[in-house]
């Protein structure tokens, strides 16, 4: 069985069906209107039903697993996405999320811009999610010792 969207499709089955049934176990509806379970609920269900879609697609039109598998540039670049986002969840903790987040657009960027894009490039946008998510909707990020 080398059908990779018949794989991809039960995967992706089994995640909206933990998600379904976790989302059960949380309030549908709030005080003010819906409650922290009716997102999950409904993402859940619209994701079950585009995966058995997906099966029966994958079913008529076979997917080989080693035409998913990148060659030779396009193997850096993954490499290199999978080290991003490794370093990013080792320092967030460590050195807050503006200075994780800005070596990680750093590493991502870096082959495909100059350093003097890359650079301020990453700054800015980490410092915009930073001030959107953290000030103006409140949601805590881990910071460093100076406070971003």
């Amino acid at each position: 069985m080398r059908n990779a969207g018949i794989w991809a499709s039960i995967v992706s089955m089994a995640f909206a069906g933990t998600f379904l049934y976790q989302s059960t176990k949380v309030d549908y509806d709030g005080a003010l209107g819906f409650g922290p379970g009716f997102f999950p609920l409904w993402l859940s269900i619209i994701m079950l039903i585009l995966s058995v879609f997906y099966l029966f697609s994958s079913l008529k039109e076979k997917i080989h697993i080693r035409k998913l598998i990148p060659e030779g540039n396009s193997w850096v670049d993954f490499l290199l996405i999978l080290l991003s986002m490794a370093v990013f969840v080792f320092l967030l903790e460590r050195v807050g999320f503006v200075l994780s987040g800005t070596i990680c657009l750093i590493l991502l960027l870096f082959r495909t811009f100059k350093w003097y894009y890359t650079v301020p490039l990453s700054i800015g946008i980490t410092l915009a999610i930073f001030f959107i998510f953290a000030k103006a909707l409140a949601i805590p990020l881990p910071v460093n010792a100076l406070g971003w």
